[in-house]
């Protein structure tokens, strides 16, 4: 399975898609030696060189075509979450899942728009989390944010939320300073988020947060963040929310700005979207 979708922020407009395939025949398949390379069809990430990927996919709508076909160079150490890349999601002994994010990676290439290519430059974020355990029994969903800033500085954080009481902000963090090397893990107790106000899908009829305020003490940070395009439901096999934010804010009484990403689940029912 898989899932492709773009934010087009000028034609305010978010398209989702997702594919199914199996490994016979090779349709789809995923290999580690002697590079990474992982492919759905004609969807694919693959590493051409060490430290350099390359992404490609496409899709049809009734406007046009959508495609990307870019180019994505390291930079930066890996931000290794919870203990050394172990993530703990919930109470439960063993629940934890293995997870790292690549970030500021120089990206450049081709995104194909229903209105034409238009060729892009800037920096990416990949993310890669897997494990074999479930969340907590209680769990419906989590709000998870990973940011990038102006001046280099990237954060990741996210709380979980659940049925029977206040959000459970046990989804360990990370932020990694503008050097790059220097990271420091994001707990429960240093950060406050308030949802601004509400979005209502013409569509689902599922309501979900829209634009927030995160209040970060330790680091004298507060930021706020307002969605690009509202809607950016994605509308594929189980339904749920991502899409890109712009960041806005101060660090110790000084401006600064950025872009990120957000995923919300579980906001359509109990245990929707819980397999991330």
């Amino acid at each position: 399975m898989a899932h492709f979708a773009v934010t087009d922020g000028p034609g305010d407009q978010h398209v989702s898609f997702d594919r199914f395939s199996r490994g016979g025949n090779e349709l789809a398949g995923a290999t580690g030696e002697p590079a990474f390379a992982v492919w759905l069809e004609d969807w694919s990430a693959q590493e051409t060189a060490p430290g350099v990927f390359r992404l490609q996919a496409s899709a049809a709508t009734e406007e046009g075509p959508v495609a990307l076909d870019l180019t994505l160079q390291e930079t930066r150490p890996p931000l290794l979450h919870g203990d050394q890349g172990l993530s703990q999601k919930g109470p439960e002994p063993g629940n934890a899942s293995y997870y790292y994010s690549l970030v500021g990676l120089e990206t450049q290439g081709t995104l194909t728009l229903p209105r034409g290519p238009v060729p892009v430059t800037g920096v990416s974020w990949m993310d890669h989390e897997f494990g074999t355990s479930a969340l907590s029994p209680d769990a419906v969903g989590w709000d998870w944010f990973g940011l990038q800033l102006e001046d280099g500085t990237a954060l990741m954080f996210a709380q979980i939320r659940t049925a029977n009481g206040p959000p459970q902000a046990i989804f360990q963090g990370t932020l990694a300073w503008p050097d790059g090397r220097r990271q420091e893990s994001i707990r429960a107790q240093d950060f406050q988020l308030e949802a601004l106000e509400r979005w209502t899908s013409p569509v689902t009829g599922i309501t979900y947060p829209s634009g927030w305020r995160v209040r970060f003490p330790r680091f004298d940070l507060e930021l706020t963040l307002e969605s690009i395009v509202r809607d950016q439901e994605m509308r594929v096999a189980f339904v749920y929310y991502e899409g890109a934010v712009r960041v806005k804010g101060t660090r110790a009484g000084q401006p600064i700005r950025g872009w990120g990403y957000v995923e919300l689940t579980g906001y359509g029912g109990p245990g929707e979207g819980l397999a991330r």
